[in-house]
């Protein structure tokens, strides 16, 4: 089986897998050595790709390069956290206060 023929079982392996969404997915064979380059949205798309990869006709191994982005949802995520840690800075950096604003009742 020649480099081509493998590159073209592990893309259809890829397609197949479902889980991999990726447009930057580069696949290179030689001698039964698959390689996996390029960018993917998470590390289960990373892990999927390279298990997708192996079941391919004529693989022997998978050097995975993918890289996995950061998630959008832990960037939004440290933002909420970040807003909720100043206003609690805020609340405890004011005087303490017992008075009741309203006024004492006798």
């Amino acid at each position: 089986m020649t480099d081509s023929e493998i590159e073209q079982w592990v893309l259809r392996e890829l397609r197949f897998a479902g889980n991999i969404e990726s447009r930057e997915l580069c696949v290179s064979a030689h001698r039964g050595i698959v390689t996996l380059d390029g960018t993917v949205p998470s590390r289960l798309s990373k892990a999927v790709a390279k298990r997708a990869a192996l079941k391919a006709r004529g693989v022997k191994s998978v050097v995975n390069n993918l890289r996995a982005l950061p998630l959008r949802n832990l960037r939004q995520t440290d933002g909420v956290i970040t807003k909720a840690a100043r206003a609690v800075t805020a609340v405890m950096l004011q005087p303490a206060s017992f008075a009741d604003p309203i006024g004492p009742i006798y």
